[in-house]
């Protein structure tokens, strides 16, 4: 129980603060990163605010399964990279 509450906690100051700072530096980090397919409308905002907020709160409340499954993710995308590579060096 404490620990959904602290989730909530942070869900909810993560996102007010990620839409906050959506004008400023937040926004144009997002714009400058960004490949032009994924720029929509001003919904966008809500979308990456509330990714964001889920990501920081579980981070938060379970930091070493974070930290696993991001580097599992890192590994597994490594591994595709490599495997990518090596084929298309076949090809030719």
């Amino acid at each position: 129980m404490i620990e959904t509450l602290v989730w909530l906690i942070a869900f909810g100051v993560i996102l007010f603060l990620s839409l906050k700072s959506w004008d400023g530096a937040l926004g144009k980090a997002f714009e400058r990163r960004l490949p032009h397919t994924f720029k929509g409308s001003d919904d966008d905002r809500w979308i990456w605010s509330i990714g964001l907020a889920v990501i920081g709160a579980t981070f938060i409340v379970r930091p070493v399964s974070m930290l696993l499954t991001l580097l599992l993710m890192g590994l597994i995308a490594w591994i595709v990279v490599k495997l990518a590579r090596w084929g298309l060096s076949k090809t030719h």
